[in-house]
């Protein structure tokens, strides 16, 4: 399907949230997408409050149809621009969703040459299937990247192990992170 001549494509516009001000503005709306988007996540939302999220972030990549926030992307300047969060309105329609996944797997493959995530679960298979799978960053560097420890890594050469929020969890990183 072309998107771009979908009747929705009119309806949706982006925006960045740059400032504490901005951000503080729509910061109930974003904070509330994001603990529903990550209750069925093992390990959850990092971000124990509002103003956790408000002070620790950069930049909020936030797609609306028409009045209504119905897509997230967080990031953090952190060797580059690190994505910590993201996510989407699912009490839309199927189609509503659809297009924000578009948009979302767009806006990411513009950006995997000057931002990095760390992904696992529904993320990982959302982000590989949209143009990540270039971008694979070798598990080697899994520790240098995140100052994390890790406590293993995979046969694939790419995954690993480390404990996030009490919960190990295997990752991969994606995108080009600043050594």
């Amino acid at each position: 399907m072309n998107y771009s001549n979908s009747p929705l494509s009119d309806r949706f516009f982006q925006e960045e949230a740059n400032s504490i001000l901005e951000k503080r503005l729509i910061v109930d709306e974003v904070y509330s997408l994001l603990e529903i988007s990550y209750a069925s996540v093992k390990g959850g939302l990092h971000f124990g409050s509002r103003d956790a999220l408000i002070l620790s972030t950069d930049i909020w990549k936030l797609i609306y149809l028409e009045e209504t926030l119905v897509g997230v992307v967080i990031y953090k300047a952190k060797r580059g621009l690190k994505m910590v969060a993201m996510a989407i309105n699912h009490t839309f329609e199927k189609r509503v969703r659809r297009y924000t996944k578009r948009l979302l797997a767009y806006m990411f493959r513009v950006t995997f040459t000057k931002s990095w995530m760390e992904v696992s679960e529904a993320a990982e298979r959302f982000i590989l299937q949209n143009g990540g799978e270039r971008y694979l960053i070798p598990n080697t560097q899994a520790s240098k990247i995140t100052g994390k420890e890790i406590l293993s890594l995979c046969d694939d050469g790419y995954h690993y192990t480390r404990e996030i929020n009490g919960v190990i969890k295997t990752k991969v990183m994606v995108g080009s992170a600043k050594a």
